[in-house]
């Protein structure tokens, strides 16, 4: 049946809140603002072009009531297609993501007691590495630019002293060559000069760069 006006307008609004809140989660309220205005303006224009639709041409197995246009899709076809958009969507992020890699670069600093150095980092989207007990990402960095302010137990284990392995954290890191544990500290961190929320894990292995961080770093 059709719902008056101000039932179907507040149910719309009320939905859209919702569907805002969980896909960008809780921020500013003013991003807030902005994220539910384009939102509507999108579900405007596709309602106009649904009603449009249905009033001038009014496709075979179409419905259009209360401002929500129904089409009679078989499930499967449905489930089917919801795959491939992903898969498409995926695919294109993940080539813009690795096309633009070589520019995200960003000018990292790690501060201790013992001192503070500056490294150039690389964004890396395959760098999704938490520290376990707090949920921080960890920003790998090569031992050779950290040593001189990593902690003594992190230096003694990267040289293979096997009895500061109870003194430190290490957490397990998945990579195309195989997996390891990587041992991770607790620093002041920024972020071209914008503080970060990130421990610092360090390795042997060649990066490519000082370090490499999750991009997301960028946007916090």
């Amino acid at each position: 049946p059709e719902l008056p006006f101000a039932a179907s307008t507040s149910i719309k609004l009320i939905s859209g809140v919702i569907i805002v809140f969980v896909a960008f989660g809780k921020s500013k309220r003013a991003d807030f603002v902005i994220r539910m205005l384009c939102f509507l303006l999108i579900s405007f224009v596709f309602a106009g072009a649904m009603l449009a639709l249905w009033v001038f041409v009014a496709p075979f197995g179409m419905f259009y009531r209360n401002g929500i246009a129904y089409f009679d899709v078989p499930i499967i076809a449905v489930a089917l297609l919801t795959i491939m958009s992903y898969g498409a969507v995926w695919a294109v992020r993940t080539f813009i993501d690795r096309k633009n890699l070589s520019t995200m670069r960003a000018e990292i600093t790690i501060s201790m007691a013992a001192g503070s150095v500056s490294l150039i980092g690389i964004a890396d989207t395959g760098n999704n590495l938490c520290d376990p007990f707090n949920g921080k990402p960890v920003i790998i960095c090569r031992s050779e630019v950290i040593q001189d302010i990593a902690p003594e137990n992190i230096r003694c284990y990267l040289e293979g002293k096997t009895e500061a392995i109870d003194s430190i954290r290490l957490v397990p890191c998945h990579t195309i060559a195989g997996s390891t544990l990587v041992p991770v500290f607790t620093a002041k961190v920024s972020v071209n000069g914008r503080r970060a929320d990130a421990a610092i894990g360090v390795t042997t292995q060649l990066l490519g760069a000082d370090c490499i961080f999750n991009p997301k770093l960028l946007s916090i």
